[in-house]
């Protein structure tokens, strides 16, 4: 599940036209994504036009053809980007260059690789369970939903926990320079910490250079293509999707997975009576509240999709969290059932870009599913908790999340 290094707004008259950074859409999207599902695909316009595809068939459409619709942020006013230590993170490439870049990090995520994290996260599970139990209130968030995604992702990278801070830097620049506005500058505490990761990553490669292990950061670098092996602004960007990708997404995953069952002792006990339905509520928690919102592509010559024409180099904006939500595709749509199948959401998103850590990312809801609330029966939201959201234009998370234990 990768998230963007690109800054985009919307502003339009008239009511309830999807936009993603308005506190009012970050706290309930629903009646937005209504909106788009209402007809078809909405124009307007920032700096650029954007074309608003929230149908599901016609956001499969464009998701699945990137000859039409390119990952490539251009060089416009309106779709400012902000590349991670200068290096284009590969989300945002098209192929040969996509093609060659996952191929280099696709064999970290083979099926193989991803069933031998399970012994590794139920032992991080463990740690953060036995710390979870001496405590009778938690701010879930910071201590349990961002952690076991830094560990998980720590371990892939053999990165020694002691240095966890600067993957959490990465992430706090994610959001940092997402709230900046597109054509303005970057604020200079945020290029001094900038500059600061990219000394620590590059360090961190070039000690894996001389002393590589079996890790995914040494694997990337024995990687060849025919071309030789990665140079290292590559390496930086591919270091960013990993971590981007694979912490805060899932961070946001557990929070709204927990959070969803708290407020519905229904499905939350059908699930410990039943914990084979794990797998199929991580599915249905991401159907109803992706971490990922909304992904852009950028037409590349004149087209149309469900006749509404789109100019070449404008803006389409996938919204996956309106497509999740297709009565012509889901019964029942706004209903959480755990139960749900088939249940083919995009979460992930589709097509060549379909998230390359979703394998990761699912066993670790999984797992977490089927024994949270087993080991605290008694969980529960803290009295006088109000939810509060934040995000980018392509993400939404809760900013906190208050439980009692016991």
């Amino acid at each position: 599940m990768t998230q963007s290094t690109a800054s985009f707004g919307i502003e339009a008259a008239g009511p309830l036209i999807y936009d993603p950074v308005d506190p009012e859409c970050q706290a309930n999207p629903v009646p937005y994504y209504k909106a788009l599902l209402a007809g078809a695909p909405i124009q307007t316009e920032r700096g650029m036009p954007v074309t608003l595809v929230g149908r599901y068939r016609h956001a499969v459409e464009v998701l699945r053809d990137h000859k039409r619709f390119s990952s490539v942020v251009p060089d416009v006013r309106g779709a400012e980007r902000y590349p991670l230590f200068g290096a284009q993170n590969f989300t945002f490439t098209d192929p040969p260059v996509h093609t060659r870049l996952r191929r280099l990090v696709a064999a970290s995520f083979a099926p193989r690789k991803i069933e031998a994290q399970q012994a590794q996260i139920r032992a991080s599970l463990d740690q953060l369970y036995a710390e979870l139990e001496r405590q009778g209130e938690i701010e879930f968030v910071s201590a349990f939903a961002n952690r076991l995604p830094m560990m998980t992702v720590g371990r892939m990278l053999e990165w020694p926990e002691r240095d966890f801070d600067f993957l959490r830097g990465l992430i706090l620049y994610l959001f940092e320079q997402a709230k900046v506005k597109p054509g303005s500058p970057m604020p200079p505490e945020v290029l001094r910490e900038f500059a600061a990761q990219r000394q620590y990553f590059s360090r961190v490669i070039e000690q894996r250079r001389r002393n590589p292990g079996q890790d995914l950061i040494s694997g990337i670098i024995a990687a060849h293509d025919g071309k030789g092996a990665l140079d290292s602004e590559e390496m930086l960007g591919l270091i960013t999707t990993v971590v981007l990708g694979g912490v805060p997404t899932t961070a946001e995953l557990l929070t709204f997975m927990v959070y969803e069952m708290l407020n519905d002792p229904r499905q939350r006990r059908m699930l410990v009576e039943r914990p084979e339905l794990a797998e199929s509520a991580v599915e249905e928690v991401l159907r109803c509240d992706p971490p990922v919102t909304m992904t852009p592509r950028f037409a590349l010559t004149r087209t149309e999709v469900a006749g509404v024409r789109i100019a070449p180099g404008s803006a389409v904006w996938v919204v996956m969290g309106a497509a999740n939500r297709d009565p012509d595709q889901f019964a029942n749509p706004d209903m959480l059932d755990i139960t749900r199948s088939p249940n083919d959401h995009l979460a992930f998103g589709e097509g060549i870009h379909h998230c390359i850590g979703a394998p990761t990312a699912r066993l670790q809801g999984r797992l977490v599913a089927a024994t949270i609330f087993r080991r605290f029966p008694r969980m529960r939201i803290a009295p006088g908790f109000v939810p509060s959201y934040r995000g980018t234009a392509m993400s939404r998370s809760m900013a906190e999340l208050r439980l009692q234990l016991s």
